[in-house]
């Protein structure tokens, strides 16, 4: 089959083509095992009799047949007249061939034309929507080869359209099988090709044959993909194919009956990076800092001071480079990278532009650090590409030393705030503070520093990540090296990563490392900016990182085990979850509400996202009837109804916990009912007697059943700022607290994820 390929191929090239004509197209899908219509290549302009080569497949095919015009140039025939159908008499496909080269020379006078490409009309199966499907293969810049099946013909769009997308599915060479399996499951529309239905009878397709076949094709794409040929001294990339559509045949045969491709030369390639620095980078103890004013405030002054305060340095490890200074903020200063009295575990280099590029030239060329944190932006995400490169060569120019260079950070980062290590983050902390809490099982890794600030300020006193890293433009390090770094760390149990863009090939690196990590019990979630055209384009100004094509990014993520979340709030939402509850997973999805509204209750089996509703046993109803006021109904969702007091709220919750059928409780009480105690005292007195610091409050019965239970427990509070003392004891106390039930139920439904 390869042999077969690259002759294709190779003749593509030595042709002086990019694209592929349509019957190399079907050479290379007969070669993997695909069905193809039986066709002849007339070349040139056609005279007045067939070839030989026509006549066989005349007499071969005696039903009418497609002739169809040979032009690289020409990606849609039937609109400039460059298809017909003719019988299969020798003189009627003449003539039809002669009028298609005629219409085309006519319409599209520039296009070059090679030939006529007679091909059987194949007979499609009537009645059924899966009888035109469309399979096409691609380079994805990040992910590397990939497959997409799904509902095609002339109906693509339309399918897409009705089925927000749902139509297709997107595979991963070596995965197909299982990734064809877990989409027919999940989507309807695909379960028409591979399901029986009111339709078929019978299922149009059979699963693992077509599993069998598309492996075939993506070990054709993987084999000539610029993973394969990065580095070869004349590489060839079989960039894309596509058929559109394959017909159902009225013999249950799968046709590719229209087709085009395209080759190219592969350029990337993976960097050696010496990775095993990364770990001077997140625990350094000694640093320099480079770019801090001895006369004004600015981010390298805010650094160094925060560096002085760190745990991790050692005293008398820290130096700042000012070219006059002898000391800043009693920090001692040497002029120059060169007079540095040791080399560093880490640089911090807050210089814009070109004085950050000869810095770190300085850095590179001297090995005075092991790792290097670029602050300033001013990059390829402004367009200034040369300087980047010119940064880049700097780096790699140093790995081939015996010392290996150092790594880089950034630029256009915030850097990283090391939990009880160091803080790069150029933020006031009266404006960022960072209170102790826990969260040590959890690394922050964003792209976006904004975005780290606000999350990290939306947790802040609830959790305090082990690690919050912003890697900016990824001139060398990038988003899959720190998944990298924490993969045998046993401590981190959760990463959740803001991702804009991904650098060549380390997408395909992203998804192998996360489903690794998954295998270790640990969670990776993450949000990828560029779900829209517009999102891409400004994610890719942002951060001068490809952002690629969201649905090839959300499919294989997904595939690896990696939760993918769809929105930030959803990111938070399930970082949150997952952080404070990771040590009480649920075993299933069968949820339990418990709720004094009956709006809660109603509103909340709409939106349980996979989760199911729990059924009680009768042991647990009977205990609910009996501890809850007379009104109340007691059963899942169970309304307790204002009426009930903190005692009887909290009985009914132990109760429901202690049902094998429950996997996971959603408390949501509406706090403005006096007979639940949840107010903060009242320290002028006289208005009420509630103190949600004493025993007996609600936030403290919860917070003892919490402790009591290994079950998951998340609280809804829909009520306003009078009760964020409220939401603030029972975080602080471990449980997470959303302000609406539905985040709540959706933050528990991605725990239950396998």
């Amino acid at each position: 089959m390869m042999e077969k390929v690259t002759e294709i191929l190779a003749g593509v090239r030595r042709a002086g083509r990019n694209a592929l004509l349509e019957h190399e197209v079907y050479a290379m899908l007969s070669a993997v095992g695909i069905d193809v219509p039986r066709f002849a290549y007339w070349p040139g302009e056609p005279g007045s009799g067939v070839p030989g080569e026509v006549a066989s497949l005349l007499a071969r095919a005696p039903g009418d047949v497609v002739l169809k015009i040979v032009s690289p140039e020409i990606l849609h025939k039937s609109d400039v007249g460059g298809v017909a159908v003719s019988g299969s008499e020798p003189s009627a496909v003449g003539a039809a061939a002669r009028r298609v080269w005629s219409d085309v020379g006519r319409r599209m006078p520039e296009a070059v034309r090679s030939g006529i490409l007679v091909v059987e009309k194949v007979k499609a199966r009537s009645g059924s929507p899966a009888v035109e499907t469309l399979l096409s293969l691609k380079q994805d810049p990040a992910f590397g080869p990939v497959l997409v099946l799904g509902l095609g013909g002339v109906l693509t769009e339309w399918f897409g359209a009705v089925s927000a997308g749902a139509s297709t599915v997107v595979l991963q060479p070596g995965r197909v099988r299982e990734g064809l399996e877990r989409a027919v499951a999940a989507r309807p529309a695909l379960g028409l090709l591979f399901r029986p239905s009111r339709v078929h009878a019978t299922a149009p397709f059979d699963l693992a044959a077509t599993a069998e076949r598309l492996e075939a094709l993506g070990a054709v794409a993987t084999a000539f993909g610029e993973a394969a040929q990065a580095g070869e001294a004349d590489p060839l990339t079989l960039e894309e194919l596509e058929v559109n559509p394959l017909i159902l045949a009225s013999d249950g045969r799968w046709v590719a009956v229209d087709g085009k491709g395209r080759i190219g030369r592969s350029t990337a390639r993976l960097p050696k990076r010496p990775l095993g620095k990364v770990k001077s980078l997140l625990e350094p103890k000694s640093a320099a800092v480079l770019g801090a004013s001895a006369s004004a405030m600015n981010p390298g002054r805010i650094i160094l001071r925060n560096l002085k305060a760190s745990e991790g340095i050692r005293y008398g490890h820290l130096w700042a480079v000012h070219p006059k200074e002898e000391a800043i903020d009693g920090i001692p200063c040497v002029r120059t990278v060169a007079e540095l009295p040791e080399a560093v575990d880490l640089a911090v280099v807050s210089i814009p532009a070109e004085g950050a590029r000869d810095a770190i030239r300085a850095l590179a060329a001297t090995g005075k650090a092991e790792s290097i944190i670029l602050i300033p932006g001013g990059f390829a995400e402004t367009g200034k590409l040369g300087l980047e490169e010119e940064i880049v060569e700097a780096v790699r120019s140093s790995r081939s030393r015996p010392d290996e260079g150092p790594v880089l950070l950034g630029g256009n980062c915030l850097g990283i705030v090391s939990k009880h290590q160091y803080n790069t983050f150029f933020l006031p902390q009266y404006k960022l503070p960072f209170h102790d809490a826990p969260g040590d099982r959890l690394v922050a890794v964003s792209q976006s520093g904004a975005y780290l600030v606000s999350l990290t300020s939306n947790l802040d006193g609830i959790i305090f990540p082990k690690a919050s890293i912003s890697y900016g433009n990824q001139m060398d390090l990038t988003v899959s090296d720190f998944l990298e770094a924490y993969l045998s760390d046993d401590s981190v149990q959760v990463i959740a990563c803001y991702v804009e863009g991904f650098k060549p090939l380390d997408g395909a690196r992203f998804v192998d490392l996360a489903r690794r990590l998954r295998a270790r019990g640990k969670r990776v979630l993450a949000f990828k900016a560029g779900k829209t055209a517009l999102g891409a384009e400004a994610a890719q100004s942002h951060t001068a990182s490809l952002a690629g094509d969201y649905a090839v990014a959300e499919a294989l993520m997904e595939g690896a085990g990696v939760i993918v979340a769809r929105s930030l709030d959803m990111l938070e939402d399930y970082t949150k979850a997952f952080t404070m509850l990771y040590d009480r997973l649920p075993r299933g999805n069968r949820l339990a509400v418990l709720s004094n509204a009956g709006f809660e209750c109603s509103t909340v089996l709409d939106k349980l996202y996979g989760l199911v509703p729990a059924r009680l046993s009768e042991e647990t109803k009977a205990r609910l009837a009996s501890c809850l006021p007379g009104i109340a109904h007691a059963d899942n969702p169970v309304d307790a109804t204002p009426m009930a007091t903190t005692r009887q709220f909290v009985a009914a919750a132990e109760a429901m916990l202690a049902d094998d059928g429950v996997d996971a409780l959603l408390v949501s009480p509406i706090p403005v009912t006096p007979a639940l105690d949840n107010l903060s005292p009242d320290l002028a007195g006289g208005t009420h007697q509630e103190n949600i610091h004493s025993p007996g409050s609600l936030p403290s019965e919860l917070l003892d059943l919490f402790r009591k239970t290994g079950k998951p427990i998340a609280v809804s509070v829909d009520s306003g700022r009078l009760y964020d003392d409220f939401v603030q004891v029972l975080q602080r106390g471990g449980i997470p607290v959303w302000r609406k039930i539905d985040r709540a139920s959706r933050a528990l439904s991605a725990l239950a994820t396998l």
